[in-house]
């Protein structure tokens, strides 16, 4: 017998080659889910979007409620084209990405801001004045606790970062994370001082395993000890620091327990980790095998865990549509270490669940409030961005994770960073 083929769902995606809007089937093969669609200049095109048809549907049917974005603009042409956020978009920006520079102190081989590529115009840095109409702009859009992500290109390239902490801070924002590489970080202590005296919420730091071959892979240089000096200097600091792992098949896959453990270890200044799949937007020069999802991490984050995870512990985050960002909270009780979703039932989270809490911290916010005597546990969040391959504009609706643009567009982030497979977004076809 051949394998069964059913019919899951119908939705819109874009021809990988010249991005123009097509139909698209979501279909079970069967234990996988692929989507299909063609182009009818291009041809046609599949990728598989899960492993295991029984997850995605759980994933998929664990649905939370969302607040409809504030002052949309209209939407006249249709989706992707009225990103801003539009009318017709669903939810409300849980995090904003504000990118202060597309300069960087390294050229990755995995990179979807293609920083460092030669590009004849450029933008310059925007003003500290520009950046105070964008932050002023994101609290007219979102609330005070909207989670701000000072990103780049790589920030720290700018000498003015800490005063731009503070501008986003007398705005009135409350929560502003610098992602960085960690190379400014791991060279002088007092970097990350002046971060935290500015009112930096924490860092988002890109670590993408422990070992000089994973990185000399994913971001062409021997970084793991870089890595390490920055976390110490964010701990001296006090300065937070969550993990951030893009994961690659055949380059550092199997290290996603190794990460855990190394987290764990450091549960003084790691708060969290985010996982990763690498997506096929910007610059991918990293050689893979096949194409990660959500779905695949979180088995991989399962079995490497040491019984410490199930896939079922794993839960839709809330920020965005159920297939696309999920997480689980560890958080350790008489000295046993175990995650709060085997601790609560789905109904207790619907009921608890808090639109409002920043990106990552939903779990965070259910387990203080419903076990206040547990230690400070560790979120873990499992994203699954979307490429050319597999953007599914009926998922892209429910994203809650923004790029602020420089005309003062908030963006979801897989429409911001879209390319073709050679690297091209829209406006360069």
């Amino acid at each position: 017998m051949g394998t069964v083929i059913e019919t899951l769902s119908q939705t819109e995606s874009v021809c990988a080659v010249c991005l123009r809007t097509l139909p698209a089937v979501i279909e079970a093969r069967g234990r996988e889910v692929w989507m299909t669609k063609s182009c009818p200049e291009h041809g046609p095109a599949e990728t598989c979007l899960w492993p295991d048809i029984d997850h995605y549907r759980w994933m998929n049917d664990l649905r939370l409620p969302f607040v409809a974005p504030r002052r949309p603009v209209p939407a006249l042409k249709g989706c992707p084209a009225d990103c801003g956020l539009c009318a017709s978009h669903l939810r409300q920006p849980t995090l904003v990405e504000i990118e202060v520079t597309e300069r960087c102190n390294l050229r990755c081989p995995v990179c979807f801001m293609s920083a460092e590529d030669y590009r004849a115009r450029r933008a310059p840095d925007p003003t500290l004045e520009d950046l105070r109409e964008l932050f002023e702009e994101i609290l007219r859009r979102t609330s005070p606790q909207t989670a701000v992500q000072v990103t780049g290109g790589e920030p720290t390239f700018r000498a003015d970062l800490p005063e731009i902490i503070r501008l986003g801070r007398a705005v009135g924002l409350e929560y502003l994370e610098v992602n960085t590489n960690g190379v400014e970080l791991s060279r002088d202590p007092a970097y990350a001082l002046a971060l935290k005296a500015a009112g930096a919420s924490g860092v988002y730091l890109q670590f993408d395993g422990l070992t000089d071959d994973v990185y000399r892979r994913t971001r062409g240089l021997d970084l793991a000890e870089t890595k390490n000096r920055a976390i110490e200097h964010c701990r001296r600091a006090g300065l937070q620091v969550v993990l951030a792992m893009t994961i690659i098949d055949g380059v550092n896959e199997t290290q996603i327990g190794d990460v855990l453990r190394f987290a764990l270890a450091h549960r003084d200044v790691v708060a969290g980790i985010a996982y990763q799949p690498a997506f096929g937007s910007g610059r991918f020069e990293a050689t893979k095998g096949r194409r990660l999802t959500m779905g695949h991490v979180i088995y991989l984050l399962a079995e490497q865990s040491g019984g410490l995870l199930t896939p079922y512990d794993v839960w839709p985050l809330g920020c965005s549509h159920p297939l696309c960002s999920s997480s689980v909270y560890l958080m350790e009780m008489n000295g046993v270490l175990q995650p709060l979703t085997r601790l609560i039932t789905p109904r207790d989270y619907l009921e608890r669940f808090d639109p409002d809490s920043p990106q990552g911290s939903v779990l965070a916010d259910i387990a203080f409030n419903c076990f206040p005597e547990a230690e400070v546990g560790m979120a873990i969040v499992v994203m699954n961005y979307m490429d050319a391959d597999n953007l599914d504009l009926r998922k892209a609706r429910e994203c809650g994770m923004t790029v602020m643009s420089r005309e003062g567009r908030i963006v979801p982030f897989c429409h911001y960073q879209l390319t073709n497979r050679d690297g091209r977004r829209r406006s360069e076809l």
